[in-house]
Formats: structure tokens, sequence, C-alpha cells
């Protein structure tokens, strides 16, 4: 949970899908839950309010996320989604930026300058305490390295081209398992040929399917991102090779 040192600890977004869940296996109505959100907050809540933030279409607050994570008896890190920056990687691994300092070994005037920039630029082994102890999600580790634009030429020249060959620069990039890139890879290659072979049908039809081949390039990164969730495990720090 976060650090109570940290008062100023960012949450990643707020997961509606976690925040029901969490009701649900407690057995609380939208009322009950309401009313000790409104307890801890020390004013009015509507059941409604709360069936908003459950349905996506209202987005609580970091203090409504707090607030509703005492309604549940659990740490707002268990209503939030991915983290995206190095600040939400530290406050879900609930340290506050001395301690993050201190276990990375740098000084944290430097972290702080690291965290507010979102970008990281640490030592080979800076980079792989960070990769153990904040574990932050490839594409946040990818991000903050500044390397997103580099994976997006590599990822455009694999699915167009003999994908194997990239399997080893991506993994130079991507702090997981080479076995996890590759079956990401392929699948995304996959992804490219049926787009591409679409292209080729009548002219109308190949006018929309050009424009969903458009749409896969400028957003492969995010394509990768989805098919690594769905198959990687935690990721993995390599000291000898993510640096920045």
């Amino acid at each position: 949970m976060p650090s109570p040192d940290d008062p100023a600890a960012a949450l990643p977004p707020f997961d509606p899908a976690r925040a029901f869940a969490a009701r649900q296996q407690l057995g609380l109505t939208l009322g009950q839950v309401a009313w000790a959100v409104a307890a801890y907050r020390g004013g009015p809540m509507h059941p409604d309010t709360l069936q908003a933030w459950e349905s996506g279409t209202a987005v609580p607050d970091e203090e409504d996320v707090k607030g509703l994570a005492a309604a549940l008896w659990c740490s707002p890190v268990a209503l939030v989604g991915e983290p995206a920056t190095l600040a939400q990687c530290r406050t879900v691994a609930g340290l506050s930026p001395g301690e993050t300092a201190t276990r990375l070994g740098m000084t944290r005037a430097r972290w702080e300058e690291a965290e507010r920039r979102n970008r990281w630029q640490g030592t080979a082994a800076q980079t792989g305490a960070l990769l153990r102890v904040l574990r932050p999600p490839p594409s946040c580790f990818v991000a903050a390295c500044g390397r997103t634009p580099q994976l997006k030429v590599l990822l455009r020249e694999a699915v167009a081209s003999w994908w194997p060959n990239y399997v080893g620069p991506v993994t130079r990039i991507v702090p997981l398992d080479p076995a996890a890139v590759r079956a990401a890879l392929e699948r995304l290659h996959l992804a490219y040929q049926r787009l591409e072979h679409a292209a080729g049908g009548p002219p109308r039809a190949a006018a929309a399917a050009e424009a969903r081949t458009d749409a896969f390039l400028e957003h492969i990164d995010l394509h990768l991102w989805q098919e690594l969730r769905a198959t990687a495990g935690p990721v993995q720090p390599n000291q000898g090779r993510h640096t920045s």
C-alpha cells in the first residue's frame, strides 16, 4: 500500500472492475459501501455515485479511492490498474522516495528527479534493482527509458519481415523472457499479415483494410503490451542489457 510517509504518493488510474469485485467478495450492497465511504470522507455520498464508479461512467479522485478502500477493507492499490509511471510504481510498491533511493543505490534527489521527469537513466546495477524492487510493467519501463520510438520502429520492421530476427533486439529493450517476446512477435506478425491480405480485396474493402493496417502500425507498441499481458509472467530483471 502507499507509504504513510509520502502524502503525495501517486496512485495508478482507478479500476472499476476491481472495485466491483472487491465489493462482491465482501457481500456488501452499494448502499452499505456508500455509507462507509461517506463516514470516511465526512460528507454525504449517494449509492448511485458508487455505481457510476463501478460502471466506469464516473472516476473517483484519490481521496475517494482511499475512502472506498477503507470501506472495502483493502489497500487503495487493490482498486487501481497497472502503473504507468515511475512514481506510480513506487506507490504500488509501498515505498517512500527515500526508501526507493536507498534500495536502488542512488541519492534521494536523483530518484526524485527521475520520478518528476519519468525518465530513467540508471546504471546497469541500478536498473536491475529498479526491476526487482519496483517491478515496473514493460510498457512503463520502456517509456521511462525513452525507448518507445525505437521499439515501434523494430516492431514495424518485425511484422513486415522475418520476425524471428527481431526477438533479440526487442528483448534488449523490453525486460522480459525472450520466449514471451518471441510468442508475442509471432502473433503480431500473423495479425499484420491478415491485415495485409485483406488490403488486396475490392477497392472499398481494401481502403478500409489499409486504414486498419495504418492504425495497427501506428499503435503497434500497444498491441505488443496487450499480447504480453496475456501471456507473460512478471518482469525479469536483466542487469547487463537494460540500461538507458
